[in-house]
C-alpha cells in the first residue's frame, strides 16, 4: 500500500501486518484499519479506509488516511473559520495527493489571512508587501509568504505546471508556520512584553 511515513516524510510501499475490518451498524459505512510498517525507516503506519462499494461492485476501500504517527498539521483553531476552511482543504487535497490543488489552497489562505488583517491590494503581492510595511510579518516571513504566492500563482495558471510532493509539503508547512505566527505566537509574544514590562 502506498502512504506517506510522516515519520521519514517520504512516499512508500508500506508492508502490510494486519487488518481489523469494522462492519456498519447501520448508521455509517464499514471501515477497514491497516497496520503498515515503513520499509525505509521501519516506523508502525495505521490506516483508516472507508468502504464506498455498493451491493452490485462489492467492497470497495477508498484512499487511506494515515490515523498514526499523527500529522503535525492542523488548523489553528484562533484563525476566522473561512481560513480554517481554506487550508483545511488544502490539508485534504494533500492528503489525497492533489499536490497542485493543496498548492492553490495555500495561496487563497494567504489571501485569507491578508484580509483578516484588513489589508487587500489589488494583488496578493502588493497586500503582503503592505503586511510588512505595517509591521504585521518580518522581512523572513514576507520572504516565504512571497514565495507561496509564487507557487500558488504558478499553480493555478501554468496549465502543464504540476508541483511535487516535496514542494507541496513545505508549502503547506510555511503556510502552516504563518497561520501560527498571525493568529498565536505574535499574540502571546506581546502579552509576554507586556507582563514582562517594568512596573511603573
Amino acid at each position: 500500500m502506498i502512504v506517506e511515513c510522516l515519520d521519514c516524510r517520504s512516499y512508500v510501499d508500506a508492508q502490510e501486518k494486519g487488518t481489523f475490518e469494522r462492519l456498519s451498524d447501520g448508521r455509517g459505512p464499514s471501515s477497514l484499519h491497516t497496520l503498515l510498517s515503513c520499509p525505509k525507516c521501519g516506523s508502525p503506519i495505521l490506516v483508516r479506509q472507508t468502504n464506498i462499494g455498493n451491493m452490485a461492485e462489492g467492497d470497495k476501500w477508498d484512499t487511506p488516511h494515515v490515523l498514526f504517527p499523527p500529522s503535525d498539521l492542523r488548523v489553528n483553531p484562533n484563525a476566522p473559520r473561512d481560513i480554517q476552511a481554506a487550508f483545511d482543504e488544502a490539508c485534504a487535497c494533500y492528503r489525497a495527493q492533489a499536490f497542485t490543488a493543496s498548492a492553490i489552497m495555500c495561496r487563497k489562505t494567504l489571501e485569507g489571512i491578508c484580509g483578516a488583517h484588513k489589508v487587500a491590494e489589488r494583488t496578493l503581492a502588493s497586500s503582503l508587501k503592505k503586511m510588512k510595511e505595517a509591521g504585521l510579518i518580518d522581512a523572513r516571513l514576507f520572504e516565504w509568504s512571497d514565495l507561496l504566492r509564487i507557487a500558488g500563482n504558478e499553480a493555478a495558471h501554468g496549465v502543464g505546471l504540476s508541483i511535487a510532493q516535496p514542494d507541496a509539503k513545505d508549502i503547506l508547512e510555511f503556510t502552516n508556520a504563518i497561520l501560527d505566527y498571525l493568529f498565536s505566537f505574535r499574540d502571546r509574544f506581546e502579552q509576554f512584553k507586556q507582563r514582562r514590562a517594568p512596573k511603573p
